[in-house]
């Protein structure tokens, strides 16, 4: 009786220490590796990241409403230009998706004044670089919360589409899986990620911003170019499986590629720039949605690999 006394005595002082913390570390979990997590309580909290020129950012995450008490995986989703990352939580009800799905989601915001994602590689002055930053975001992420360091994935539209393809290219030891949404890739660094990297692309024939053909004269952004350029890394053989589900939505996934990855591309007819499905988007042809076709993708991956 007395270890027993003893034994609830410490729990309650445990209780007492965690709730002493307030919203974040709320309580602490064991990974099936057995490594201590953080977890928060569900809802939005504002994650502190040390920038590289030594100021202070936020990022916002969204802890699902069953909490993250195990690992759970981590969606980033980039904001198209002039946006920030609260404004795209609105825009993709991705949160939403994560409770019923239980993930996490993380909305970064762009370093410079115009909420511009610096896809090119150009360093701007007076301003950090963007994958830097992006790497100190995710390092502040998988620090407070509880993420499955293994399924970390990343998604974006338009700017935050194009940021998204460069991340593929750059952070391919810390993804396990990218979507860019309508981006623009004509002004992409060149892409020579250290393994292969399971890509969906999804994108309007109606895209007046960032045209699906690509720009003239040379057409170098195209949707067809940039596919095959990562059938390409990721070693993908034979023709693509095409499928229509619905009136204007077309799908060809490429599956025979290297270390289990593929190459998916979704198509909608007449589609104008935007995320589709989304609130400030113009309506497709077809009931459509992003929100919920990147994440099944994103859920459908396996584990990245280790790396080493």
């Amino acid at each position: 009786m007395r270890r027993v006394a003893v034994s609830l005595a410490a729990l309650a002082l445990l209780g007492v220490a965690a709730w002493a913390t307030g919203a974040f570390a709320t309580r602490f979990a064991a990974s099936p590796a057995r490594t201590p997590c953080t977890v928060l309580t569900p809802g939005d909290h504002q994650v502190s990241v040390l920038s590289v020129d030594g100021r202070r950012r936020s990022v916002l995450l969204h802890v699902p409403r069953t909490g993250a008490y195990a690992p759970r995986p981590l969606v980033i989703a980039l904001h198209g230009a002039g946006e920030t990352g609260p404004d795209f939580a609105q825009d993709t009800g991705f949160s939403r998706l994560a409770d019923r799905e239980r993930f996490l989601v993380a909305y970064p915001t762009a370093v410079g004044p115009t909420s511009f994602w610096d896809i090119t590689g150009q360093r701007q002055a007076d301003l950090p670089e963007e994958v830097d930053e992006l790497r100190r975001s995710l390092d502040a992420l998988e620090g407070v919360a509880c993420v499955d360091r293994a399924r970390v994935f990343v998604t974006g539209v338009s700017n935050g589409g194009g940021m998204t393809a460069r991340l593929a290219c750059e952070l391919p030891d810390r993804l396990a899986g990218a979507a860019p949404v309508a981006g623009g890739y004509k002004a992409l660094p060149p892409c020579r990620p250290s393994r292969p990297l399971p890509i969906l692309e999804i994108h309007g024939t109606g895209d007046q911003v960032v045209p699906y053909g690509g720009a003239p004269p040379d057409y170098r952004g195209s949707v067809a170019k940039y596919l095959a350029r990562w059938r390409r890394i990721d070693g993908c053989r034979g023709t693509a499986r095409r499928l229509s589900p619905a009136p204007g939505v077309h799908e060809l996934a490429w599956r025979r590629c290297a270390d289990a990855t593929r190459v998916e591309h979704v198509r909608l007819d007449h589609q104008a720039h935007g995320w589709p499905g989304g609130p400030r988007t113009t309506p497709s042809t077809a009931a459509f949605s992003t929100t919920w076709r990147t994440w099944e993708f994103f859920r459908s991956l396996p584990d990245r690999p280790p790396v080493g």
